[in-house]
């Protein structure tokens, strides 16, 4: 009998041979194509840099740089030395933390409990949600809730409304019942609760999804400016996002009030501007691109 150690994987492999690792035209050419491609993408992030490094004359004559023909760093001090965007970063980071961890948290404990088999009224209350994926009952109806609550002017109308996302309750929805439930009889068997199983047995083996629908929660979070254009009219409480449509409008339509020296561009303060506000999310998301991928199709395996 063949020992298992023994047993041969890989049949496609010729017999006391090896798999041929030269390179074909058709590799080159794949290669050749995402090679490309990957320019494509990068490339406008790296336009937009240059030009918020670039004075006002080397913009106007060159608007598509492919090296820096000179370098000023106005366009930076001018958005480091403003207190909006550093009030805005503030409250973008609390958005960022606490409105991720109060998501997360709600929208965990739901998909836990519509993953459930054993439960009256569990659908009901699914076909309950699932509607307000399609039908909404209109923007006027939404401020006239928000403002009947008592929300408006606060750092609440930024966080409570959106206390479950449906898409990405369906996702842990969908991850917990991908898992053996034999694990949950089994902790039965050992006398725990349902809130010590989900705390004890589930949750620690969700971390690839809850890495996932955080990140989603996060990157919500961090692009967040709607609510805060609709509820919002005091400046200390404006978040990033808003505080940088703010300030690229008034780029756009006072510029002779912003001109600093001769070195200054407005549109590379655009750039700068846009800079400062997406490059801390760029450096967070490859630390969390492995669960992210997992956690995404794993996730969508079980409907």
């Amino acid at each position: 009998m063949r020992k298992f150690k023994d047993i041969d994987y890989l049949p496609l492999r010729p017999k006391g041979g090896t798999f041929d690792s030269k390179v074909g035209t058709l590799d080159w050419v794949l290669f050749a194509l995402l090679f490309i491609y990957g320019l494509i993408i990068i490339y406008p992030f790296y336009n937009a840099f240059l030009i918020s490094i670039s004075p006002e004359e080397v913009y106007n004559s060159t608007p598509f740089l492919l090296y820096p023909k000179a370098v000023t760093w106005s366009n930076y001090a001018t958005v480091f030395a403003d207190q909006e965007f550093w009030n805005g970063f503030k409250i973008t980071l609390i958005l960022l933390f606490v409105g991720t961890a109060y998501q997360l948290f709600f929208t965990v404990i739901t998909g836990y409990a519509l993953s459930r088999n054993k439960w009256v009224g569990k659908n009901l209350v699914m076909n309950m949600i699932l509607v307000t994926m399609f039908f909404g009952g209109g923007l006027i109806p939404y401020m006239a809730l928000i403002y009947s609550l008592g929300l408006n002017n606060s750092l609440a109308v930024l966080i409570i409304p959106g206390a479950i996302d449906t898409y990405n309750m369906l996702l842990m929805r969908n991850y917990f019942a991908s898992l053996p439930p034999d694990l949950e009889e089994s902790a039965k068997i050992d006398g725990a609760n349902d809130i010590q199983i989900f705390y004890k047995v589930y949750l620690p083996m969700s971390l690839p999804m809850l890495a996932t629908v955080g990140l989603f929660f996060a990157v919500g979070n961090w692009n967040s400016w709607y609510n805060a254009m609709l509820f919002i009219n005091k400046p200390e409480l404006r978040p990033l996002q808003y505080v940088l449509q703010l300030k690229i409008t008034q780029a756009s339509s006072q510029v002779d009030n912003l001109v600093i020296d001769d070195k200054f561009s407005a549109e590379g303060l655009k750039m700068a501007s846009v800079f400062f506000t997406i490059v801390p999310m760029m450096c967070f998301y490859p630390f969390l691109q492995k669960f992210f991928v997992k956690g995404l199709v794993v996730g969508a395996i079980k409907g």
